[in-house]
C-alpha cells in the first residue's frame, strides 16, 4: 500500500515522510552512501540528514540521491517539491571553517568537531592575502582570546600518547599507497575528534604542549591527504586550522617546528596549483620559525626547490638544492619523526621536477633517473609511481616518445596499488599527451 500524501510545512515534510516510511535519518544516509560508493565518492556522515530535517537543503547531487532512495522506499515518485526542496534555500550562515585564520579558536574547534564539514561544495580555494594571512599571523604571536581562555578539562598521558600514535599510523598508511577514501575518512575523523579534545583542553603544561604539537602534525597530515585526493579547498582549510592553533602555542618549540612544516606543505600545494607568489611567501614564513632543526630547514628548502622550478627560477633551484643537501647532511640530533623522510634521493626528485617545470628536461633526466632507481615499488608505490611519471614526462618532452611509453607501462603496473587521485590524474593527463 502506498504511503499517504504528506501534508506538512516545508521544514517538517521530510521528517514526516521518513516517519511514514519508518526510515531513520541514518538509514537514509546509508542508502545514499551506497549510491555514492558506486560513483567512487566519499561517504557522507551518518548524521548528514539532520540539517535537512530542520529545513536545510542538501547539495544537488545529495538531493538527487535522497529522492531516488525515497522513491524506491515509497513505491512512488518523490520529487523535490514533495519535500520542500524546490523552495529558495535558507540563507547559509557564515562558518568558521570558511576562514579559519580569522576565527575564534574555541568556536572553530567546536564547529570542526560537530560533523563532516569537509563535504561542502561551496568551499573555494583562497589565494593572495587570504591564503597567506594565517601563516603570517604565526609571526605575530597569540591574540587576547588565548590569554584569557580558561584551563578546561584535565588531560591524561594515555590520551595524548594515543593521539600521537594515531598521527604516526596515519602517516605510515599515507606514505605507502596514498590517500584512499577509507584512509581519508579515518584521518578526517581523527582530526575532528582531536579538535573536540582541543576545544575542551585549553591551558598550559607539558601535556597540553604535546597535544598542540600532535594537533598541528595531524592537521599537516590530513591536509596533505586531502591535497593528494585533489580536494584542494578542504586541504587548505585544514592547513589554516593548524596554523590558527599553532598561533596560540608560543612556549613550545616543537609545536612551532611542526607548524613550519605545515606551512611548507601548504606552500607545496600552492606551487603545485601555480600560485607562485603564495608559495614563495609561505616558504619564507616557514623558514623564519625559531631555532629550526637542520632536518626541518632541509625539508623547507626541498619545498623551495620545487617552488622555484614552478616559477621558472633556475638560479633559485640550484641554490635551494645545495642548501637542502647541506642541511640534510649535517644532522643536529633534533630531527622530528616527521622529517626523517628527506634523503638525497628525495631532493633529487624535487630537483628533477623543478627542471621539468623550468622547461629544461635534459637537466631533469639524471635526477629523476636516480630517484626511480632509489625508491622501492614495494614499500612506497606512490613515490615510485610519481618518479616514473616525472621521468616519462621528461623524456617525452625531450622527444623520446618510445621511452615515455615504456615508462607509462611501468606506471600502469603500479596504478592498482596506489590510492592517489593526484597521481592518477597526472597519469591520465600524461598518457593522453604521449598518445596524441
Amino acid at each position: 500500500m502506498e504511503p499517504a500524501e504528506v501534508s506538512a510545512s516545508p521544514t517538517t515534510v521530510l521528517a514526516a515522510l521518513l516517519q511514514q516510511l519508518e526510515v531513520r535519518p541514518e538509514q537514509l544516509i546509508a542508502r545514499i552512501n551506497e549510491r555514492r560508493a558506486r560513483r567512487g565518492c566519499n561517504p557522507l556522515s551518518l548524521k548528514a540528514a539532520y540539517p535537512w530535517l530542520r529545513g536545510a537543503h542538501p547539495q544537488p547531487d545529495n538531493a538527487t540521491d535522497a529522492l531516488a532512495v525515497l522513491t524506491v522506499k515509497a513505491g512512488r515518485c518523490i520529487t523535490a517539491a514533495d519535500v520542500g526542496w524546490d523552495l529558495p534555500r535558507q540563507r547559509t550562515r557564515n562558518r568558521h571553517i570558511d576562514a579559519p585564520g580569522d576565527a575564534p579558536l574555541e568556536a572553530l574547534l567546536h564547529e570542526i568537531s560537530q560533523g563532516d564539514i569537509m563535504d561542502r561544495r561551496h568551499l573555494l580555494m583562497l589565494t593572495g592575502a587570504a591564503a597567506t594571512a594565517p601563516a603570517l599571523a604565526l609571526l605575530l604571536g597569540p591574540i587576547a582570546e588565548a590569554a584569557a581562555a580558561p584551563a578546561g578539562a584535565r588531560l591524561s598521558e594515555g590520551l595524548v600518547t594515543s593521539i600521537e600514535s594515531a598521527v604516526r599510523d596515519l602517516r605510515n598508511m599515507d606514505d605507502s599507497a596514498g590517500s584512499s577514501a577509507g584512509d581519508l575518512t579515518w584521518g578526517t575523523g581523527i582530526w575532528q575528534s582531536t579538535s573536540r579534545v582541543m576545544a575542551q583542553t585549553r591551558g598550559q603544561g607539558p601535556l597540553v604542549d604535546r597535544l598542540q604539537t600532535a594537533y598541528v602534525e595531524l592537521s599537516e597530515q590530513v591536509g596533505w591527504m586531502l591535497f593528494d585526493a585533489r580536494q584542494h579547498p578542504q586541504a587548505q582549510r585544514v592547513y589554516h586550522t593548524g596554523m590558527r592553533l599553532a598561533r596560540e602555542s608560543t612556549t613550545s618549540l616543537t609545536t612551532q617546528h611542526a607548524a613550519a612544516n605545515l606551512v611548507a606543505s601548504a606552500a607545496y600545494q600552492a606551487a603545485w596549483l601555480g600560485h607562485h607568489n603564495d608559495a614563495a611567501q609561505l616558504l619564507d614564513i616557514a623558514s623564519r620559525a625559531p631555532d629550526l632543526p637542520s632536518a626541518v630547514t632541509a625539508v623547507i628548502n626541498d619545498r623551495r626547490v620545487y617552488a622555484a622550478g614552478r616559477r621558472q627560477d633556475p638560479e633559485a633551484v640550484l641554490r635551494f638544492r645545495d642548501e637542502a643537501l647541506a642541511n640534510a647532511s649535517a644532522p643536529d640530533g633534533r630531527t622530528p619523526w616527521w622529517a626523517t623522510w628527506l634523503t638525497p634521493e628525495s631532493v633529487d626528485a624535487a630537483t628533477g621536477r623543478a627542471w621539468l617545470a623550468c622547461g629544461q628536461p635534459s637537466r631533469a633526466v639524471p635526477f629523476l633517473t636516480r630517484r626511480v632507481e632509489a625508491v622501492s615499488a614495494v614499500d612506497y608505490p606512490r613515490d615510485r609511481l610519481l618518479a616514473v611519471l616525472d621521468l616519462a614526462d621528461t623524456v617525452h618532452k625531450g622527444g623520446d616518445t618510445e621511452h615515455a611509453r615504456d615508462l607509462l607501462g611501468q606506471a600502469e603496473d603500479l596504478l592498482g596499488r596506489v590510492s592517489s587521485q593526484r597521481v592518477v590524474h597526472r597519469y591520465e593527463s600524461l598518457s593522453a599527451a604521449v598518445a596524441a
